[in-house]
C-alpha cells in the first residue's frame, strides 16, 4: 500500500487532448514503453500507435496535473488484452499509479471482453501495480531483450486472469 497520503489522484478516459502528454510520457520512459517507442520517437508514428489502442485512461494528481497513463491494446475476440501502464519517473506519480492500479484493472475487466490481461515490462521498470503485482503470473521472459540505460535488460510478459483478479478483489474487500 502507498504511504504517501498526499498522492490521491484520480483517473478518466483518455481524450485526443491528452495525446501531447502521452507522447511526453513515452519520451520520458523510452525505451521502457516498448510497444510505442520501438519504432522510434517520431511524433506522428507514436501518436498513430496511440490512436490505434482499444482504450486508454489518464491518471491525474490531486492538482489535476497528468501523472500517468494506461492504454489497453490487443483486446478482441480472443478475450485477451495488453495493458501498457506507465507513470512519470518520479515518486509522486508512481505512488498515484500504484494506488489506482486496482481500479484500472477492474475497469479493464468490466469494460472490455477481456478474460486474460497481459502486462509487459523490463526487469528494472518501477512496480506500478503494488500489492496487485504478485497476482500476475509470468508467462515468458526474454533474456537481454534490449539495451536500456546502458545495459541489456530482460523483458517479461505476465498475465492476470479475470478469475484470479476477482479472487484477489474478494480477499481485499473482506
Amino acid at each position: 500500500m502507498t504511504t504517501d497520503s498526499s498522492a490521491e489522484g484520480s483517473w478518466r478516459l483518455l481524450t485526443e487532448a491528452d495525446l501531447p502528454f502521452v507522447y511526453h510520457l513515452i519520451t520520458k520512459v523510452d525505451p521502457r514503453w516498448w510497444r510505442f517507442s520501438r519504432g522510434g520517437l517520431e511524433p506522428s508514428h507514436v501518436l498513430q500507435t496511440t490512436r490505434s489502442a482499444a482504450a486508454g485512461v489518464m491518471l491525474i494528481d490531486e492538482s489535476g496535473i497528468p501523472a500517468a497513463c494506461a492504454i489497453l491494446t490487443d483486446d478482441g475476440a480472443s478475450g485477451t488484452g495488453t495493458l501498457d501502464y506507465f507513470a512519470l519517473p518520479n515518486p509522486h506519480a508512481e505512488t498515484i499509479a500504484r494506488r489506482l492500479a486496482p481500479e484500472l484493472i477492474a475497469a479493464a475487466f468490466s469494460g472490455a471482453s477481456v478474460r486474460r490481461l497481459y502486462h509487459e515490462r523490463f526487469e528494472n521498470d518501477p512496480d506500478l501495480f503494488g500489492e496487485l503485482s504478485s497476482m500476475f503470473e509470468v508467462e515468458v521472459t526474454y533474456p537481454d531483450f534490449a539495451l536500456v540505460a546502458g545495459r541489456y535488460e530482460n523483458r517479461t510478459i505476465s498475465v492476470l486472469t479475470a478469475q484470479r483478479f476477482a479472487e484477489w478483489q474478494k480477499v481485499v474487500d473482506e
